[in-house]
This record gives C-alpha cells, sequence and structure tokens, in this order.
C-alpha cells in the first residue's frame, strides 16, 4: 500500500495545475472480462447505448477518453484505449459498438484488476492531470481471480476511501437485466470518481445535472466524502421568537432569518429537524454540537446533543436551534440608508463527533436484488477512522428597518437638489430690462450681478443699471436726468 501511496502521491503533484489551464477531462473505464459477458452477448442487451449516452451526457463537447479494462496480459493491455474526443461525438458510440469480451491467451474470459484499471485511468487517460473517472462494472471479480488480483481490488477498494487525491466517489446502483450463454446478470454498477480538488466540484455539479437524472433516474449514493455535509437542517417555525420568521432559500441549504429592526427578542428559536444526507449510510449514532463562526457574531446551541439511528433521507425528531442575534447598525447609517433593508450573510457549523455509520439495510436488499447471491462489496463499508463530519449551513439575516429615516434623508436630499437646481436657473440665464430716458426706452440683458451704464442721447453717461439675484435696478442716476426703469 505504500507503494501506491507515493504513486497517488507523484500523479496529485502532476494535477496540481490551475483549475482553469484546461477543462476536466473524464475517463470511461468499461469492464469487459468474464462476468461482464451476458452485458455484451444478450441480443437485447441496453448495456452499450447507456455508456454512450452516458459520455454525452457527462462529458457534453468536453474532451472524453474511453478505455476497455479487465486484467492486463502478454495477450492485450488493459486499459485500452479505444476512444478520445468529444462526448458528444459519434464517435464515441461507433468505439462501444465495436467493443467485446476479452480473452487470455488461454482462450479464457478474462479476469478483472480494478487497480490496474484505475492507476492507467490516472496516468494515461487523465495524463496525471484533475478529472472524473467513469467506472462500468457488473460489481464482481471474474471467476477464477489469483489471490493476488483478490487482493490488489481489495486495495482498490481502500484506495478510493483513504487517498485523499480520490476527493469524491458515487455511486449508481442500475437495474439491467441481461441473460448471456454463459451468465446471466440483474444489475450494473457505475462509479463516478473525482481525481484532483478541482474535480470534486465539477463531479458535484455533473451530478445534479438534469440529462444524467433522466439517464440515471435511481439516482445515486454517495461514497466520498463522509466527513462533510452529514445532515439538512429543516427550520418548520420558531417559538418564544415574536417578530422572528426563519425558512429556506430557494437553495435548500441556506437558512434565512427575517425580523423587523425593532424585534425586542434578540435569540432566534428556530425548530426544525435534521435530514441524513449520508445515503446509503444510516447515522447509527453521534454526538452533536453547533459551532457559530465569528465573523458574523453570532452564538447558537442545539436543543439536542445526539442523533440515533437516522436512515438516509429520514428527518430526525423536532430540535430547536437557538441563535442570538448579532449587534445591528444603525438605521441612519450608510449601509442601511442605501439598501432596501439590511442583509448579513455567514454560516453556523454543525458538528458529528462520534460518528457511527451503517449501511442502511434498505440498500443491503437493493443490492442483493441486483447483484443476488453477492456480498456487498467493500467500497460500501464506511471507514472506520472517518468519525467526525462537518456540516456548514449558509445563514442569510433579513433585516426590515423603518422607511421614514430614508425618507427623511431622501426627501431632504431631493429638496436641496431642486433648489440648487432653482439657484442655477435663476444664476445662470440673462434676462431683458428696460430703462427710460428723456422718454426714450433702451433694452439691456444683464446677468445675475452683472451691471450696465446707461446713456442718453448725447453719449453721456446719466445712471448704471445693475441686477441682483431676483432683478435690476438703478445703482446711480445723474442729477437731473429724466431717467426710470420700466
Amino acid at each position: 500500500m505504500r507503494g501506491l501511496q507515493l504513486f497517488i502521491l507523484a500523479m496529485a503533484l502532476g494535477a496540481s495545475v490551475p483549475a482553469w489551464a484546461e477543462p476536466l477531462r473524464q475517463a470511461i473505464l468499461v469492464q469487459n472480462s468474464g462476468w461482464m459477458e451476458p452485458f455484451y452477448e444478450d441480443p437485447a442487451s441496453p448495456f452499450k447505448p447507456l455508456v454512450t449516452r452516458l459520455g454525452q451526457a457527462a462529458g457534453g463537447n468536453g474532451e472524453v477518453v474511453v478505455g476497455l479494462f479487465n486484467q492486463a496480459d502478454a495477450r492485450h493491455p488493459s486499459p485500452e484505449w479505444v476512444y478520445r474526443g468529444p462526448g458528444s461525438h459519434p464517435g464515441l458510440g461507433q468505439a462501444l459498438a465495436k467493443a467485446d469480451l476479452a480473452h487470455k491467451q488461454s482462450g479464457a474470459l478474462a479476469d478483472t484488476d480494478f487497480k490496474e484499471a484505475l492507476l492507467g485511468a490516472i496516468e494515461t487517460g487523465l495524463e496525471s492531470r484533475p478529472g472524473i473517472i467513469w467506472v462500468i462494472t457488473n460489481n464482481k471479480n471474474s471467476p477464477n481471480n489469483s489471490d493476488e488480483t483478490i487482493a490488489r481490488n481489495r486495495e482498490f477498494y481502500e484506495l478510493l476511501h483513504e487517498e485523499p487525491v480520490i476527493t469524491r466517489v458515487a455511486a449508481f446502483p442500475l437495474k439491467m437485466p441481461v441473460q448471456g450463454k454463459h451468465y446471466r446478470a440483474n444489475g450494473l454498477m457505475i462509479y463516478a470518481l473525482a481525481y484532483g480538488e478541482p474535480a470534486s466540484s465539477a463531479l458535484q455539479a455533473i451530478l445534479q445535472q438534469p440529462s444524467l437524472a433522466t439517464l440515471l433516474p435511481e439516482g445515486h449514493v454517495r461514497l466520498k466524502p463522509l466527513s462533510e455535509a452529514a445532515v439538512r437542517f429543516l427550520p418548520t417555525g420558531v417559538k418564544n421568537s415574536p417578530g422572528i420568521q426563519a425558512g429556506l432559500a430557494a437553495d435548500r441549504s441556506t437558512l434565512v432569518l427575517s425580523f423587523d429592526a425593532g424585534t425586542l427578542a434578540r435569540t432566534a428559536q428556530v425548530e426544525g429537524r435534521f435530514e441524513n444526507l449520508f445515503n446509503p449510510y444510516q447515522i447509527h449514532s453521534a454526538r452533536t454540537s453547533l459551532i457559530a463562526p465569528p465573523a458574523i457574531g453570532l452564538e447558537g446551541t442545539l436543543s439536542t446533543q445526539a442523533v440515533q439511528a437516522l436512515e438516509p433521507g429520514q428527518q430526525s425528531d423536532p430540535l430547536t436551534l437557538a441563535l442570538r442575534l448579532p449587534p445591528l447598525p444603525s438605521q441612519w447609517s450608510r449601509e442601511v440608508l442605501l439598501r432596501s433593508g439590511y442583509e448579513k450573510r455567514g454560516a453556523i457549523d454543525i458538528r458529528l463527533d462520534d460518528q457511527q455509520l451503517q449501511v442502511s439495510p434498505a440498500f443491503i436488499a437493493h443490492m442483493a436484488e441486483l447483484f443476488p447471491g453477492d456480498a456487498l462489496p467493500d467500497v460500501f463499508l464506511p471507514p472506520v477512522q472517518l468519525n467526525s463530519s462537518v456540516t456548514r449551513v449558509p445563514l442569510l439575516l433579513k433585516v426590515q428597518y423603518p422607511v421614514w429615516p430614508a425618507v427623511v434623508v431622501y426627501g431632504g436630499g431631493v429638496a436641496l437638489l431642486a433648489a440648487l437646481l432653482l439657484a442655477a436657473l435663476m444664476l445662470g440665464g440673462a434676462r431683458a430690462c428696460t430703462v427710460v430716458v428723456d422718454g426714450q426706452s433702451q433694452q439691456f440683458r444683464l446677468k445675475p450681478f452683472a451691471s450696465a451704464q446707461v446713456m442718453d442721447s448725447h453719449g453721456q453717461h446719466v445712471a448704471t443699471l445693475k441686477r441682483g439675484l431676483t432683478g435690476a435696478r438703478l445703482a446711480w442716476v445723474h442729477a437731473d436726468t429724466p431717467i426710470r426703469l420700466k
């Protein structure tokens, strides 16, 4: 196992290129060894069309590489790469149509080596860069596998859980009854692995695509990570908190607290339940606690200190989340006046410690239906060392303030602006004035605070005309001169 860790570490160093350097590639590993015989031999098998549509739904126009895997020998490699190109290109389906079962040199159907296939997908298919690996398998080792191969396949399961460079693992149990010449099968398993940190969020986005849900309507289960997003908090109301409302945002995860700035209650007593998101695992038992990061200024407590026997998708008994509201800005502050109300975002963390997980009995029964007579693969057993998890719950505070401060500020601003505009109009334009000298009218146009000399018919200066802010006046008049403003 140590050599494998060093190999993966080397690959991880190669995977540390920036996420923006190039689009994430996806590798599709398609098993073509022993027990896969009915999927290839049944004339009505939907197997190959399904893989083609998977490449289209998951890969789209991005680059997809397809490899057939079994166990390499002197006769053939594993994986054998049969296609490289866009997931939407017809060549993908054409390459799969030619795929066939692999045989050993003896002529017997080939065995299976999952570890060999995965490392080949990382090194060659992804070229040691971050990407997504899909593994389509009947979930069985091939007949007559050696003890060495069985050990390597077990190591493959351990690798998925324990190697940090494998950041996310999902599995799709799929019903597909097929009949071959030698074997019969009732189901198929599709694994989706994220290699490298950038691939984790990319895979999570792909798993939420409607096209994938249409193709694989039975949905997926999460095998990794099991240290985060264990539960969802579902608010059902508030108690002893007049004026405060609680609910979920459209993303179904953000807790929204709405209240008026004048609300007297300073602690929101939010009632709700936990929902188990660890499908296919039952949260057999765990200690619960709440952590409110100081950035938002919240303090919080949980009314319950444990969850027990919580099945996937099941809701816990009612509980109360008490959140002491942080100090609020003044209603005269800029951040309030410049917005319609006030919002503050943050988060709270729900911790599960001493976390004991068990595979759900309902999932075990479903797997027994799809793979009758087979033991549950080790990959579905939760790692013992993962005994704690943290669920981050986004939080949004929406505070309504009185309207009148904004009316005062904005109304005063509008009035001041109007006054300034009026003054500008009054100050900026010239106005006509008429002066009568010796019975003769003279026209003048004066801007505010401007002046003009008034002359008589002989060209003598007989008066000075000045304009103020509101009107004009004769500031000086020569004695005995008949002059007036009209």
